[in-house]
């Protein structure tokens, strides 16, 4: 029993995990359906906004080598001239050691960008108690497998919205 607790008595420590908890209504169109999602506390929170801001560079890698591919692919089987000729008015390729740029657009910082979505995806997804007390580990691509992205983004924004409430949020409590 923490310091706290003990302070609050047997009650607090009872309900502790509970009121941790919160329900998270999902309306995808005609289907609704409800969540349960444990909030976490300030430590922890900051802890899952590390994983997800900082993700794994293997996966970054790997998802850059995935996006990249056909591009590489194309600049490998063309002869010298195409780059050239495709950059004639403007700088549309430009290849970097570690990055291509595509019409200004660094397809590294979108491999960032969408690893630091799959990591906020699992991160929350995480957070979701099961209804058989089991917890909620699949990654991305299981999660991927199982909803639409329109799910998942509304489930994710629900999530969100529960343990990041807002000013207008909090001004009503």
């Amino acid at each position: 029993m923490s310091k706290l607790a003990g302070k609050l008595g047997k009650q607090y420590d009872n309900v502790k995990e509970q009121a941790k908890l919160r329900k998270v209504s999902i309306s995808l169109g005609e289907v609704s359906f409800d969540l349960k999602v444990r909030i976490p506390i300030k430590s922890e929170m900051e802890q899952i906004t590390k994983r997800i801001t900082e993700p794994p560079k293997e996966r970054i890698d790997a998802t850059y080598n995935r996006l990249s591919k056909p591009i590489r692919e194309l600049l490998e089987s063309s002869d010298d001239g195409f780059v050239a000729a495709l950059n004639a008015s403007k700088d549309t390729i430009i290849v970097k050691d570690d990055d291509l740029i595509v019409d200004g657009n660094s397809v590294r910082q979108v491999a960032t960008f969408t690893v630091m979505w799959e990591c906020k995806v699992e991160e929350y997804f995480h957070l979701l108690q099961s209804e058989t007390g089991e917890a909620i580990t699949e990654s991305y691509e299981e999660i991927s497998t199982e909803f639409p992205d329109i799910a998942i983004k509304e489930i994710v924004e629900s999530i969100e919205s529960k343990i990041k409430p807002d000013y207008a949020a909090t001004k009503k409590n």
